[in-house]
């Protein structure tokens, strides 16, 4: 499915779906012309669609910032070598420590496909960013899928852009599942209304959102359950 936006989440605000994995990026104007781009496409047309409709919206992509250290939302970075990189502190030791494992791995699984090299970030923060410009956003360590993970909210607008954080289907990947439930309590906890918008899938508004918060929740409850049992 090539990148398309998703129109109505908000003013200023656009969700585009990769082909791979439906693979979710959101931009987001803040204000004077600039934007910043969340989690940025891996495959080079679907990064010049989202660019050609912020040129056409009047904005410049002025900030890229990264969920967490995976491939398929990181690698995008290479479209936008102007716009300065935001991620977690943790993000590029985590990087270093799976990268030939993750380069290997999207090599395999698409043919033809060369993951480019990755460049440092040029802001990281520990527990909290907050960006205060014509617009507020607060970005936030949520470990669990990974030790690097962040979620990126639009308080006054009531989104909330998860990254792989929030999933249909919790995937532990390279984090622990007992720091990823605290994190997706937390997250149920704070969330009232608004939209959410996955790593992965179709963007979820009010009682949909906390119902895939809650089916997270119970999804590991199960499987730490489980392989408790199994090790008795």
């Amino acid at each position: 499915m090539k990148a398309s936006p998703v129109k109505g989440i908000a003013e200023g605000v656009w969700v585009f779906r990769s082909r791979f994995a439906e693979m979710l990026s959101t931009l987001v104007a803040v204000g004077g012309g600039r934007g910043i781009l969340v989690d940025p496409p891996m495959f080079a047309p679907e990064a010049e669609a989202i660019r050609r409709l912020a040129e056409r919206e009047g904005i410049t992509i002025t900030w890229l910032a990264i969920t967490h250290a995976h491939g398929d939302h990181a690698y995008g970075m290479v479209h936008f070598p102007e716009a300065p990189v935001v991620t977690h502190q943790r993000f590029w030791g985590f990087w270093k420590k799976i990268e030939a494992e993750d380069r290997a791995f999207f090599a395999r699984y698409l043919p033809g496909y060369s993951p480019p090299e990755l460049r440092e970030p040029n802001i990281r923060f520990a527990e909290e960013l907050e960006l205060v410009l014509q617009r507020r956003l607060t970005l936030t360590h949520t470990p669990g899928h990974t030790p690097d993970g962040i979620t990126v909210e639009l308080p006054q607008e009531r989104i909330l852009i998860a990254g792989d954080t929030v999933l249909r289907i919790p995937f532990i990947s390279s984090g622990r599942i007992r720091e990823l439930r605290s994190t997706l309590e937390g997250l149920l906890k704070d969330f009232g209304e608004g939209l959410l918008v996955p790593g992965h899938g179709d963007v979820v508004k009010d009682k949909e959102a906390r119902d895939l918060l809650e089916d997270n929740i119970r999804y590991l409850e199960r499987l730490e359950n489980e392989v408790r049992e199994a090790v008795r």
